[in-house]
């Protein structure tokens, strides 16, 4: 699968399309995973969506398979990435899902290039530091300093599952992360806990879908409702029974709720 050259980097993607090739098609559904994630962490939804929409997984920056640069970056930088990649592609506008770290370049993608977004859709994701939690801040990405990304994985991704998930899953999705290179983790994290958005988010325009796991750890319901009550036309959904990692603890009603919400637009 390629790699595009986006200012610096070197881009991974994947496009899956399975739309009918005679009709004009929809925009485009591009996906973005979240921190010590990659592509394959959408395998539940690429194939639920690839024959309505022309589907574009990506490994962000210093994740998966894309470049890993040697200085800090911001989710500026990642939002930039991300448009330069569809206009490589010949993509005017796109409907973006991000969880967690995506889901934060997904707000900064839609206040940056307003005319390139048809939609949003932020998962189990934050707009910026709530308010009294600098401490705990600080000291989780104090953990992720000292740490191994082995012992980072480890707590992280048991954190961010319910306690019913599946522990074969659950051990899958550690082992993943653990293979990070840890340098461009920290240089990511470093990014998401310095995001701070939330005063600029009645500057979204376009249609938003806010999704939680009801039982997310990370990034707790209170936050979803507070993203959803700051942009203007948004609205929010919870998924019964899932932690953090949303889209493949409980797949099916995610993409349940992630299809109707687009279907909705079309109508």
């Amino acid at each position: 699968m390629p790699h595009t050259r986006v200012g610096d980097i070197d881009l991974y993607y994947e496009l899956v399309d399975f739309t009918e090739p005679w009709k004009a098609g929809p925009a485009p559904l591009l996906f973005i995973h979240g921190l010590g994630g990659d592509h394959t962490m959408w395998q539940y939804q690429v194939p639920a969506f690839c024959a309505r929409f022309p589907t574009i997984t990506i490994d962000l920056r210093g994740h998966g398979e894309s470049t890993r640069p040697d200085r800090d970056f911001g989710i500026a930088d990642m939002a930039l990435d991300v448009v330069r990649l569809l206009r490589a592609l010949g993509v005017e506008r796109a409907h973006l899902v991000g969880l967690s770290l995506g889901g934060m370049v997904v707000q900064q993608f839609a206040l940056d290039y307003p005319l390139a977004t048809a939609s949003l859709v932020l998962a189990d994701t934050l707009c910026g530091t709530p308010s009294g939690f600098d401490s705990v801040m600080r000291d989780a990405f104090r953990f992720i300093e000292e740490n191994t990304m082995a012992t980072v994985a480890q707590a992280r991704i048991t954190n961010a599952f319910s306690a019913s998930v599946d522990p074969v899953m659950r051990d899958y999705m550690i082992d993943r992360v653990a293979r990070n290179d840890k340098a461009a983790y920290e240089r990511a994290a470093r990014a998401a806990f310095g995001f701070s958005i939330c005063d600029r988010l009645a500057e979204i325009a376009a249609p938003t879908l806010v999704l939680v796991g009801d039982e997310d750890r990370v990034t707790p319901p209170l936050l979803a409702e507070d993203i959803a009550a700051r942009i203007p036309v948004a609205r929010l959904a919870r998924i019964a029974g899932a932690g953090h990692i949303s889209n493949i603890e409980r797949p099916r009603e995610f993409n349940r709720v992630v299809l109707e919400f687009l279907t909705g637009l079309a109508g």
